[in-house]
């Protein structure tokens, strides 16, 4: 089974937050995908807006005030304009789905991202949907846990469960659902997916809505959140303004002042936008930003030798490469550094990047650059290193003379592969051009001596890549 199309529904975050998580995703194959702008119930009650549809709220849901009744407090009111523009735009995107002829479609809400759990989007957990599925959740709250059966060992099949931010649906699921008059019987809607599967703890939501037919599913992994909280900043809850404006402030960096924090309007750094700059808690940065193989250690496994001493191994994952190129561009680069082979680079320790990139080395590169080069002695028990982000562009810099470097081991992370033509590494004395099409890989070579090397020429596009000088203790 594949995705045919994802649709993000979006009501008040940036595009350019929901592009880069959806790059984080990592489809086996490309998916095409459609930000669809959310119907703003809020506008759509004040009468600032029409409705693409006739719909009412289900008379029978707003239940009497009675504070002994399990889920008082949501059954007992009616919809906020938030719910009904929820409901609405998830049941305009999947008649938009259905109409364009797709089998399989996965729906997001703008304010996912995915847990530590997520490497590359669930492919094997995707061969084990049984035929009859109708919905799978990527993420949810499930309510009911202790009820629910284990269908196989990818898949349980769901009981009463909340949130609709990651869920697939297939073309049986989309007709189900257009044909369930939930239009006439408006309730929130992940009350609905309850009702729809017969899984709903009030019997009346069942009996209207409910089709005996219709299959939720979830996997054993929630691989996708979502940021928001409901007495915070959920869209159901509040405002659209009221949303961005806590959001906002959010992002706003603070300095503390006694016991008071206090936010400062005029200070910008860019450690208040970047999630790479946060390596406080050193196993999680590491699951999410260094490849599984290399933390494991699978030298054997994951390492190429495609030229004497030229080791090729994945060392970054995909959102690193995003996340840097993205603080790198943010700072103001230079280009005249190094005396005789100048770059337009920037700095580790410029971007905030200095530690973390030192401990990067001597975590993941040290140990494997003595097990392949066969190292000894005490120098090795800690190397130092300069290490920075070039950029090469035809129209800039598109090319690096052939040259040695200030090191004993270099080491050359190909950030974006795929977004330039030409570039690469250069080995003469080899006849070898290391120019990986995967990103985040790395090339480890001896600096001095043995391993001249240059960068060829990007003819298009631009090319970003991360080398580091590394110097073990003996080296002045």
């Amino acid at each position: 089974m594949k995705i045919d199309f994802t649709y993000v529904i979006n009501l008040a975050t940036d595009s350019a937050r929901i592009y880069d998580n959806l790059e984080q995703l990592n489809f086996k194959d490309p998916v095409p995908w459609y930000e669809f702008p959310a119907i703003n119930g809020w506008d759509l009650v004040k009468g600032n807006i029409d409705s693409p549809y006739g719909f009412k709220q289900a008379d029978w849901w707003k239940l009497p005030s009675n504070p002994k009744e399990p889920q008082n407090d949501w059954w007992s009111r009616d919809l906020t304009p938030g719910e009904i523009g929820c409901a609405l735009s998830h049941y305009q995107v999947i008649e938009g789905a259905y109409n364009a002829g797709h089998h399989n479609v996965l729906i997001l809400e703008e304010d996912f991202y995915l847990n530590k759990e997520f490497d590359k989007f669930p492919e094997f957990e995707l061969n084990h949907l049984n035929d009859d599925w109708s919905i799978c959740y990527l993420g949810r709250s499930a309510l009911e846990k202790d009820k629910e059966e284990r269908v196989n060992e990818a898949l349980v099949r769901c009981d009463y469960t909340f949130n609709t931010h990651a869920y697939m649906i297939s073309r049986k699921g989309m007709k189900e659902i257009l044909d369930s008059g939930y239009l006439d019987n408006l309730i929130p809607y992940d009350e609905f997916m309850s009702a729809i599967h017969c899984k709903h703890p009030r019997q009346d939501c069942n009996e209207v809505l409910g089709n005996s037919d219709f299959r939720a599913y979830a996997f054993n992994v929630d691989y996708i959140n979502q940021s928001s909280h409901y007495d915070k900043d959920s869209l159901t809850e509040f405002t659209p303004e009221y949303v961005k404006q806590v959001k906002a402030e959010a992002e706003k960096p603070s300095i503390n002042i006694g016991n008071t924090v206090t936010i400062d309007e005029n200070f910008e750094s860019p450690r208040t936008k970047f999630e790479i700059l946060d390596a406080s808690n050193w196993e999680e940065w590491s699951y999410k930003y260094i490849n599984k193989q290399l933390i494991d250690r699978k030298y054997d496994l994951i390492i190429d030798e495609p030229a004497t001493h030229v080791y090729l191994f994945p060392l970054f994952t995909k959102r690193f490469c995003k996340e840097l190129i993205n603080l790198a561009e943010a700072h103001k680069w230079t280009t005249d550094r190094h005396e005789f082979y100048p770059t337009t680079d920037n700095l580790m320790e410029t971007l905030g990047m200095k530690e973390i990139y030192n401990k990067v080395i001597n975590h993941y590169i040290k140990p494997l650059a003595i097990d392949r080069f066969e190292l000894e002695g005490s120098s090795w028990k800690h190397l130092r290193d300069e290490s920075f982000v070039i950029r090469y562009k035809a129209d800039e810099q598109p090319h690096l003379d052939i040259h040695h470097d200030y090191s004993n081991i270099t080491t050359l992370v190909n950030l974006n592969p795929g977004e330039f033509k030409g570039g690469g590494t250069w080995f003469p004395k080899y006849k070898y051009l290391a120019n990986p099409s995967e990103i985040g890989m790395c090339t480890l070579h001896p600096g001095n001596i043995t391993h001249k090397h240059g960068a060829r020429p990007v003819t298009e596009g631009t090319r970003y890549v991360v080398v580091s000088f590394i110097k073990n203790l003996d080296h002045k």
